[in-house]
């Protein structure tokens, strides 16, 4: 009778062993990524300023793939801290869910808002080490208002997460928070979620949020393991590709200012692409405009700088008003008195053609003088 019981033990273990293992799945390695390499010279940033909201909670913790879904979507923070390069963008990187050792708090900005550097955002996502706890999603999109408030200009929220809300937590409430981040920033926020796993509802959630941004889309993480995919990602939201081929300069206007009370456009003068050098065609309409200035004591005059639409509002703000103080530099060597001139920048904010062409592009690339008497 012992060595009964003692058989039916060892089957009974046995049995046990066997459904274990088949329910185990494998753990697969991590394939090796080779990231995409985006020359600066050629691009510039789509984006003001980026946002990275990651799942750390406890179904994170469930296999996808042959691996835990967080894994998988710490990989891809990695992966995007190698293939975006760094042009001025400010970014951050926050977190909900997470295991009590990472944090006591539901969701935790790690790493910004500030200046973005691939060393820094990568290192930062390393501090987010083990996931747990609950899907406080809607936390986190209410935390990100707060992380966002003093930044404007185009800016993309990317959530990497499998979509799965707390057990009884209903969707409208992760729905309102984002659509109050959204009412936040207005037109210029886009959400972009990343969906790590399988599950419909959670990719309906997903969905659901890139459709309040109006201008995001979700993407599958899968997509983004290798490094083709994250490539693409990266181009498709984070950069504007540079144009290749320059505009012919647009028709010369007669090198004589206007009369004072109307606003002086140096026509010869239209900027390249990204420059703020004065073109040497542009040299005689600015010396009858030292000619006016020098024959009219009590005139000031406000130079206003203007880009074309390509690229952040950061990035123009600087570069329009690096073509004002161009102007404001050339009067100066010719002998104007400094205190006469101030500059502004007002980036792509006051188009006088379409940005859509590339004539169009190259007529808002100018400097406006305004003449006025104090």
């Amino acid at each position: 009778m012992k060595f009964f019981k003692t058989m039916f033990a060892l089957s009974f273990i046995t049995a046990l062993f066997i459904v274990g293992c088949a329910v185990q799945q494998p753990v697969q390695p991590i394939p090796d990524f080779s990231p995409t390499t985006f020359n600066s010279n050629d691009y510039v940033s789509a984006l003001d300023n980026f946002l990275i909201i990651l799942d750390a909670s406890s179904s994170m913790d469930d296999r996808y793939n042959g691996n835990k879904k967080f894994v998988t979507a710490r990989e891809i923070v990695k992966h995007l801290s190698q293939t975006l390069p760094e042009l001025g963008q400010n970014a951050g990187l926050r977190s909900f869910g997470h295991s009590p050792k990472v944090s006591d708090k539901l969701t935790v900005l790690f790493y910004g808002m500030e200046e973005y550097t691939q060393k820094g955002l990568n290192e930062k996502s390393g501090l987010v080490s083990r996931a747990g706890g609950t899907s406080p999603m809607h936390t986190a999109l209410t935390a990100a208002r707060e992380d966002l408030k003093t930044f404007s200009g185009k800016t993309a929220v990317v959530i990497i997460s499998d979509g799965q809300e707390a057990m009884g937590l209903k969707l409208p409430i992760t729905l309102e928070a984002a659509q109050a981040l959204k009412n936040q920033m207005g037109e210029d926020l886009c959400f972009y979620p990343i969906f790590v796993g399988d599950d419909e509802k959670g990719m309906h959630l997903m969905e659901e949020i890139a459709n309040i941004g109006k201008c995001g889309f979700v993407t599958k993480a899968d997509k983004l393991m290798t490094g083709s995919g994250m490539g693409q990602f990266v181009q498709d939201v984070f950069l504007t590709k540079k144009p290749m081929v320059q505009a012919p300069a647009p028709t010369p206007i007669v090198a004589t200012p206007p009369a004072v009370e109307k606003a002086w456009v140096v026509g010869e003068a239209y900027f390249d692409f990204d420059k703020s050098i004065i073109k040497p065609a542009g040299f005689e309409f600015l010396d009858k405009v030292v000619d006016v200035l020098k024959s009219r004591p009590a005139l000031f005059v406000k130079i206003q700088g203007h880009t074309d639409s390509i690229g952040t509002r950061k990035y123009n703000d600087a570069l329009s008003l690096r073509r004002a103080k161009a102007v404001k530099t050339y009067l100066i060597n010719k002998g104007i008195d400094k205190n006469r001139l101030s500059c502004e920048g007002f980036a792509f904010s006051k188009p006088v053609a379409s940005n859509k062409t590339a004539e169009g592009r190259a007529m808002n690339r100018r400097v406006e003088l305004y003449p006025v008497t104090k």
